[in-house]
């Protein structure tokens, strides 16, 4: 990725002292090229302002080479599943599909409740995410990193914290039972009895929150949608 075009606002800044030295109002002009040539080609305005024009060259470099870059380590990463190292070993995307083998759910009559056991014990969908940090442990101490450490999954009305929690110094990675989080808006909506039948479920949109000390609460969405194989 260009680190300048993913940030638009650093690509504003430096354009800004570039419009300010060579003297355009066209954005395209203000580039590194344009302003080599204005200050070879223009021996009056190179000569009247020396310093001026080695301190906006020097500034406009800094926000170019390093000043503007998206720290990569400050990634956050929807995924359902991990291996030992936490790396992502399922990624996922803010809109996905899940298909499940209607073979292995082999309940007669299902209620609500028991596609929530069927979700939780068989299929075991368990949407989650990777985040990885600036540096280890955001600068803390490990204890006080993790105790202060807590990510919610949210769909409607219910809301439960994430069961799983695995940390390593930059790498954080949690997941959450569908089937849990499903079981319990079933019952805050006085379902969990009634017959069930996936045409009715519909896509299922989640909302993650999550609070990492050293950092500002972080909230995704991401939506779901389950279909039989």
């Amino acid at each position: 990725m260009n680190s300048i075009s993913s940030n638009p606002d650093c690509v504003y800044a430096s354009e800004i002292i570039m419009k300010r030295e060579i003297g355009t109002s066209n954005p395209s002009d203000a580039n590194i090229s344009t302003f080599f040539r204005k200050f070879r080609l223009d021996s009056n305005w190179n000569l009247s302002r020396p310093n001026s024009i080695l301190i906006s060259l020097f500034v406009y470099i800094s926000f170019w080479i390093g000043g503007c870059q998206t720290d990569p380590k400050q990634s956050f990463q929807f995924c359902d599943n991990f291996n030992e190292p936490l790396d992502c070993t399922e990624p996922k995307t803010e809109n996905d599909i899940v298909f499940l083998d209607k073979k292995l759910f082999k309940k007669e009559n299902p209620s609500n409740e028991d596609f929530g056991n069927f979700l939780y014990f068989t299929a075991r969908e368990t949407p989650g995410f990777r985040l990885v940090l600036p540096k280890p442990y955001n600068g803390l101490a490990k204890q006080t990193f993790r105790s202060g450490y807590v990510a919610y999954l949210k769909y409607g009305n219910s809301t439960e914290r994430m069961e799983g929690n695995l940390f390593q110094n930059n790498i954080v990675a949690s997941f959450h039972y569908l089937g849990a989080l499903l079981k319990e808006e079933f019952r805050h909506k006085g379902i969990d009895k009634s017959p069930f039948q996936l045409e009715t479920l519909g896509p299922i949109p989640l909302e993650y929150k999550v609070i990492v000390p050293g950092m500002e609460t972080i909230t995704k969405h991401r939506t779901i949608e389950l279909r039989w194989k």
